[in-house]
């Protein structure tokens, strides 16, 4: 995996933006105005289309980032609605093993499809380290706002249900289709795109967005690959049931322990080791495939939840140390309050505690979001306000995943939006956490003047 040994900054860019701004301009922005040295885009594009016959940019985020807008236009606007498609011709016989298949190529990828491998060529001319990014989990996973039906591998909880509304569309990490989609899709994407030299995956883990979600994996799949990795896993569920039974009965007082339950030995432990085993031995899996498929060519780099919510994801940091090349930790800061009221509103309506109760417990156990005093700030912040994530959290998350990476390279991923003098400070403070390899996320949200503001900062901890 090429990319600078000391220190890198890299960014996300969206194709749409390679076909909107034209790759050369893109390519002056990000490289000589911003300072980056690796770029990822990802194996797809766009077009305008009308409302809701597609995708909305930026992603909606099961409505709660509704309230999000660009800050460089795409196609003149800084909000619209697009239709996707591959941006290379899937080979079918990649996907003989798996119900999971790629979108149909169709004129937009004729027409467009090429611009993804200019953008590599071109950034690999530029001296750039170039990646792709997939979903990890989530088929046809070519774009964040793709969705396919899981049908049997959909992830369930303890009590056999799914969870609706999830932001994510992850399927159960144990599932075979799955991992014989992944193997498909990588071999495809390495066959097309030889100027790519790693591929990044997003969401490889639960992501703990929905409180309910922390209940995953007792899914068909699930249950067979805990067992074989050792764990009871009937027995963790019983054990589980039984302890949201006896909560029931002090649900407020439960609430109030959250560190307690968390404890070796507790139900509710045994319940994340079995989830970090899942998530370890995909991460695990991933890993092999890539390398198996470009004879250890190409880098692997796992996106991650901030400390502590990849305890709650199943990604473990020290678990997976070693395995991926890099493990990319996700400061995406509008998520953090809208994560923490989620799970605020719905222990307060599970039990007998006023929501201020429930509120003061999570707010101290998630330690993220110290700007917020009170549950009515926790709120999903419109392009203009500045994020709750103060600055100790954002250096804790940093030092925390420090303290367990070694192997592994630790990258932080710094999130465009928000307006200038909140990114500014959150971009700083990640540097002097210190963090020496920097990712933004992404292109799209970064105006003109955060371009130069963020590159003057990078280049003056050089």
């Amino acid at each position: 995996m090429t990319v600078p040994a000391e220190r890198s900054l890299g960014i996300t860019v969206m194709p749409d933006y390679a076909q909107s701004e034209g790759v050369d301009a893109v390519l002056e922005n990000i490289v000589e105005r911003l300072g980056c040295d690796v770029i990822c885009t990802m194996p797809s594009v766009a077009e305008r289309c009308a409302e809701h016959l597609g995708v909305r940019e930026p992603p909606a985020d099961a409505g709660a980032g509704l309230v999000r807008t660009l800050d460089r236009p795409l196609w003149g606007d800084t909000a619209l609605w697009m239709r996707t498609a591959p941006s290379f011709v899937p080979n079918p016989r990649f996907y003989r093993d798996t119900p999971y298949v790629p979108p149909e190529p169709d004129a937009l990828t004729e027409r467009e499809g090429h611009i993804v491998a200019d953008m590599l060529t071109k950034a690999k001319r530029a001296g750039l380290s170039t990646q792709l990014q997939v979903m990890a989990a989530a088929p046809p996973a070519l774009r964040v706002q793709q969705r396919a039906d899981a049908g049997a591998d959909e992830p369930l909880t303890m009590f056999g249900t799914p969870v609706r509304n999830r932001v994510d569309a992850n399927v159960s990490l144990a599932s075979e289709a799955l991992r014989a989609y992944m193997r498909g899709l990588v071999a495809d994407l390495l066959a097309n795109y030889p100027d790519c030299d790693a591929l990044r995956f997003d969401w490889p883990e639960y992501p703990p967005y929905a409180l309910d979600s922390l209940l995953f994996d007792f899914s068909p799949p699930a249950v067979k690959r805990g067992q074989e990795l050792g764990h009871d896993v009937e027995a963790i569920r019983a054990r589980a049931l039984e302890g949201l039974r006896k909560a029931r009965t002090d649900m407020a007082g439960a609430v109030v322990a959250i560190a307690a339950l968390l404890q070796p030995g507790g139900w509710a432990a045994d319940l994340l080791a079995f989830r970090s085993a899942i998530v370890t031995d995909y991460v695990s899996a991933l890993t092999e495939i890539v390398k198996e498929a470009s004879y250890g060519r190409i880098g692997v780099v796992m996106q991650a939840f901030p400390p502590p919510l990849n305890l709650l994801s199943g990604l473990d940091f020290a678990a997976v140390d070693g395995i991926a090349d890099e493990i990319a930790v996700k400061h995406y800061t509008m998520h953090w309050p809208m994560i923490e009221r989620g799970y605020v509103e719905r222990l307060a309506a599970a039990t007998s505690a006023d929501a201020a109760t429930v509120f003061a417990a999570v707010h101290r156990w998630l330690g993220l979001n110290g700007g917020a005093l009170t549950l009515e700030s926790l709120r999903y912040p419109e392009p203009h306000e500045p994020h709750p994530a103060d600055a100790d959290a954002l250096c804790r998350t940093v030092e925390t995943a420090a303290g367990q990476i070694s192997r592994s390279r630790l990258s932080v991923i710094a999130h465009g939006y928000g307006p200038p003098d909140d990114v500014e400070r959150r971009f700083r403070a990640v540097l002097e956490a210190p963090c020496r390899h920097l990712h933004i996320n992404r292109y799209g949200y970064l105006s003109d003047a955060k371009i130069a503001r963020l590159g003057a900062i990078w280049r003056e901890h050089d």
